[in-house]
């Protein structure tokens, strides 16, 4: 069963988009676009990895799923891209992609290649053996955990890095703990199918009721902070060099259109008629005069006027 789904970032990627446009500098213009694909990037892979994990566990009765969580506890933070939860324990999966040539070193470092660039990263399941200390505490600050769990040592929480199908491979083993997301599910229950008489039995004595796990599933999903970032603040671009370009003529009740159109963005606002301001606006848009969302800033479609 699915608890909790990938959050809406769109505003989030227009507003990107938005300061790029704005902005007048070269190397500023640069940082923004890193920053606009490393996002993008991020939300195409954990989208195509969930959908893997809800094809499977959609309907599941006995394993939960919550994607894209970000908790706050005792001063850190950690961010999961998704969690299952089950009455054996908790397993943290971390989705990775690329356009790219993915290698994964022996150390669990990534390199990746495109073109003659390679980056290297580290091992993203050291970082999720950090989020996973901050998940326990969580759990634990807040008594989920029964006296008979907490003295048998606690749920377990275990880390997985899946690997977008779609991304090109070097390696002809992946190392332990990292998986394909299209065969983690086959893997999983080939793993369970293994598992060993006295390793049963010793799950068994941790397993809890799936009605414990829901709760902890559902205190996951209320404690969810997700990050709105100032990029605004970040890229140096005030609210005011945003908003010089354009002037709102008049209210939005005498300059909605003859026949109001609705916003093809964001589907709640009406289009209506702003004046533009500087020489530079008047340039890129060709015209005096554009058709914008009436929700402005919160919604920043735009589009010519026809004549």
């Amino acid at each position: 069963m699915i608890f909790k789904n990938i959050d809406d970032k769109s505003e989030q990627i227009q507003l990107l988009k938005d300061l790029y446009s704005q902005s007048n500098s070269e190397a500023q213009k640069k940082l923004i676009n890193l920053d606009l694909k490393k996002l993008q990037a991020g939300i195409t892979a954990e989208k195509e990895n969930a959908y893997y994990l809800d094809f499977e566990f959609e309907k599941s009765k006995h394993i939960i799923l919550l994607h894209d969580i970000r908790l706050e506890h005792n001063g850190r933070t950690a961010q999961f891209d998704h969690i299952l939860i089950s009455r054996f324990g908790i397993e943290l999966l971390e989705s990775k992609s690329s356009t790219g040539v993915m290698s994964i070193k022996n150390d669990g470092s990534i390199n990746i290649k495109t073109g003659s660039y390679t980056n290297t990263f580290p091992n993203p399941l050291e970082q999720s053996k950090r989020h996973a200390t901050v998940l326990r505490e969580f759990l634990k600050s807040n008594e989920l955990l029964t006296k008979r769990i907490d003295i048998l040592g606690g749920i377990e929480i275990n880390s997985k890095v899946l690997i977008n199908p779609k991304t090109t491979l070097t390696n002809n083993q992946l190392p332990n703990n990292f998986e394909r997301a299209d065969s983690f599910i086959s893997k999983r229950k080939e793993e369970i199918d293994k598992t060993s008489i006295l390793k049963i039995f010793s799950m068994i004595s941790k397993a809890y009721h799936i009605d414990k796990a829901k709760e902890i599933a559902q205190l996951i999903v209320d404690s969810h902070k997700p990050i709105n970032f100032d990029y605004a603040k970040k890229f140096k671009i005030t609210k005011q060099v945003l908003k010089e370009d354009i002037k709102i003529e008049g209210n939005y009740n005498n300059e909605v259109l003859p026949e109001p159109k609705r916003c093809p963005r964001c589907k709640e606002g009406k289009l209506v008629k702003r004046e533009i301001k500087s020489q530079k606006a008047k340039e890129k848009y060709g015209s005096d005069a554009f058709l914008g969302c009436s929700r402005y800033p919160k919604c920043r479609y735009s589009e010519n006027i026809v004549s």
